[in-house]
C-alpha cells in the first residue's frame, strides 16, 4: 500500500456544507476533482489531475478498509466509511466518502466518490478503532462494505448488520413457528394434538414468508437495484410497482431522482454543446480577424514601402533643384560679370573711335 509522507497530525477543517467530488478511470487514476476536493487537499488542478487516487492517502488508514472498499466496488455495490485522507503539506483531513461505480451502457468506465464532513462524535470512535487495525489489535473484527462487523466465535453478534431481507423475513417465520410449538410442548399438548399444532404452525409460517418475500423483500431488491443504477450515474429501468404503499412511494422517489439526474445531465450536455460551438464560432472569427489583420499589415508594410520611394524621390528632386538653384545663380553672377566686361569693352571702342 503505497504511503505519503510527511504528516504533522494537524487536522485540517472545511465547512460542512462544503461537498468533496471526484472521479478516476478504472485504474484510479482521477479523471475530474471538483474545486472544493482541490481545495482542501492543498494540491493543484495541474498536480492532481491523471494521478493515482491514493495520492492523499493518509498512512494512519489501515490497509484493511480499502481492500473492502475495493472488494465492495468490483462487486457492483456501494461503499461508505469514514476516511483520513492526507494534505499536500502533512495535515489530515476527514471525511465520510460515498464510493460508487460509475456505469456506461452496463460497464464500469471508472469510479466516482462524493465526500462530506463527518461529526466529531464518529470520528472519535473511529480514530481509535482504525489504530487498533493498524497494530494488530483489532482480532475477530472486519470491514464489511465499509461497517465493521464481528468474526469468529463473535461472528453472530453482527448478524443483523449484514443479514439479508429475505432471511430475516425467514428468521422471524421460523421464531413465529418454533415459539408457539414449544409453549405447546410445555403447556402438555402432545400427540396428534401437537403435530396438527406443529402442522397448523408450520404452514402459517411458510404463508407468511412467502407473502413477506413477494411484498417486501422482492420490492426492496427492485428499488436496490434501480437505487444503485442511479448512484452510478444512469436513470435505470423505469420501474413500476403499482402500489402506493412506502416501498412503492420509496421506488417512485428512487425513479424521480434518476430522471432529475439524467435531465440535469441533459440539460448541462447541451449547455456545454452550445458553448463548444459558441467557443468554435469565436475560434474561426478570431481566425478571419487575424487573416484579415495580417493582410492589413501586408498593406501597411507595401504602403510604407511605397512612402520611402517617394520620400527619396522627393529629397532627389529637391537635391536637384537645389543644384539647378545654385547653377542658375551662377549663371546670372557669370551674365553680370560678362555684362560688366561688355560695358568695359564699349567704352573703350567709344574711346578708340574718339581718337
Amino acid at each position: 500500500m503505497r504511503t505519503n509522507h510527511p504528516v504533522t497530525q494537524r487536522e485540517y477543517q472545511f465547512s460542512e456544507s462544503v461537498t468533496l467530488m471526484s472521479t478516476t478511470d478504472t485504474q484510479s487514476h482521477i479523471t475530474y476533482a471538483n474545486s472544493a476536493f482541490i481545495e482542501v487537499s492543498g494540491f493543484s488542478r495541474e498536480e492532481i489531475m491523471g494521478q493515482p487516487h491514493n495520492m492523499v492517502r493518509h498512512p494512519d488508514m489501515p490497509a484493511q478498509a480499502f481492500a473492502d472498499m475495493w472488494a465492495t466496488l468490483k462487486a457492483g455495490q456501494s461503499w461508505t466509511a469514514l476516511v483520513k485522507n492526507r494534505r499536500k503539506n502533512g495535515d489530515h483531513y476527514w471525511v465520510r466518502a460515498n464510493a460508487t461505480p460509475i456505469l456506461r451502457g452496463g460497464v464500469v468506465t471508472g469510479y466516482m466518490s462524493v465526500r462530506s464532513k463527518p461529526e466529531a462524535r464518529e470520528v472519535s470512535a473511529v480514530d481509535d478503532l482504525y489504530r487498533r487495525f493498524r497494530e494488530g489489535g483489532a482480532r475477530g473484527l472486519a470491514f464489511h462494505k465499509g461497517v465493521i462487523v464481528r468474526t469468529g466465535l463473535m461472528g453472530w453478534t453482527s448478524l443483523f448488520q449484514v443479514m439479508p431481507v429475505r432471511w430475516r423475513i425467514r428468521l422471524a417465520a421460523a421464531l413465529m413457528m418454533v415459539i408457539p410449538l414449544v409453549a405447546a410442548l410445555v403447556t402438555g399438548v402432545s400427540g396428534a394434538s401437537l403435530i396438527g399444532v406443529a402442522v397448523g404452525l408450520l404452514v402459517g409460517a411458510l404463508l407468511c414468508t412467502v407473502m413477506l418475500e413477494v411484498q417486501v423483500a422482492s420490492p426492496l431488491a427492485a428499488v436496490l437495484e434501480q437505487a444503485q443504477s442511479v448512484a452510478s450515474g444512469q436513470p435505470g429501468r423505469n420501474i413500476s410497482l403499482n402500489r402506493v404503499d412506502e416501498i412503492g412511494m420509496l421506488l417512485r422517489a428512487v425513479n424521480q431522482a434518476g430522471l432529475n439526474l439524467q435531465s440535469l445531465v441533459d440539460d448541462v450536455g447541451g449547455r456545454t454543446l452550445s458553448v463548444t460551438t459558441a467557443s468554435a464560432e469565436i475560434a474561426a472569427g478570431n481566425h478571419d480577424l487575424s487573416s484579415r489583420t495580417e493582410e492589413q499589415a501586408s498593406s501597411l508594410e507595401e504602403t510604407a514601402a511605397s512612402m520611402e520611394e517617394l520620400t527619396s524621390t522627393v529629397k532627389q528632386n529637391a537635391d536637384n533643384a537645389r543644384q539647378a538653384n545654385q547653377l542658375a545663380v551662377t549663371a546670372s553672377s557669370v551674365a553680370v560679370r560678362g555684362g560688366s566686361v561688355v560695358s568695359q569693352v564699349v567704352d573703350t571702342m567709344g574711346a578708340i573711335n574718339a581718337s
